[in-house]
């Protein structure tokens, strides 16, 4: 895969400031999805559960809030895409952040009523790479006109509106599923959410960038 050079201020990053999503169309093979999906479902037994009950800040700034849902460190197929050339030339192109280094991956495991509440990820992940594994899972809640809001804030838009919250300000980002494109998402600085996943045990793999700096 051959991209051009990438100026600060691009037309990709331009849109990704602004929208902090961007869908990457072709950018996992078919063969390679199944066998990430195949070896993450043939390890359900050694997800570790992941528990919260309060809402708190960390001291990188981000912020959690209550969750029940369980993480599966990466098998050796989904490391191996954490760290692909290709997918790491797609991301930059697609998002004008030409300075993107792998970190890894996981699967994050949902069972009946297993949910995530507001929440920012850790400011280390400049872009986190979302593949839904199976089909089914709950939309992600995001919350562009927080971009950046304190902590505090973050506290006070739980209490107004809950873990999970609706109306003007708030939307919701579908995973695709199957049709070789992934969601990235600026999820260090955008408050994101999942509702009470329902039905069958759910999987979605995750992958981490960072641009070692994190000032756009």
């Amino acid at each position: 895969m051959t991209t051009a050079p990438l100026t600060e201020r691009s037309p990709a990053r331009a849109a990704w400031d602004k929208t902090g999503t961007v869908v990457v169309p072709g950018a996992l093979e078919r063969t390679r999805f199944e066998a990430i999906r195949a070896e993450t479902l043939s390890r359900l037994e050694r997800t570790v559960p992941y528990v919260r009950e309060e809402a708190t800040a960390h001291r990188d700034g981000s912020f959690a809030s209550p969750v029940h849902c369980g993480f599966l460190p990466a098998g050796p197929e989904l490391e191996r895409l954490a760290y692909d050339k290709e997918l790491l030339a797609a991301l930059r192109a697609a998002t004008g952040l030409s300075r993107l280094v792998p970190r890894g991956g996981a699967a994050v495991v949902y069972r009946e009523g297993d949910f995530q509440g507001l929440h920012t990820d850790t400011v280390k992940a400049t872009i986190t790479v979302g593949i839904a594994l199976t089909s089914g899972l709950p939309s992600m809640g995001w919350a562009p006109g927080l971009r950046d809001a304190h902590p505090d804030r973050l506290a006070e838009v739980i209490a107004e509106h809950g873990l999970f919250p609706e109306g003007e300000g708030f939307t919701e980002l579908g995973h695709p599923y199957a049709d070789g494109s992934v969601r990235a998402f600026a999820g260090y600085n955008v408050p994101h959410w999942r509702r009470k996943h329902q039905g069958r045990v759910g999987a979605l793999a995750t992958l981490g960038t960072t641009s070692g700096r994190v000032c756009w």
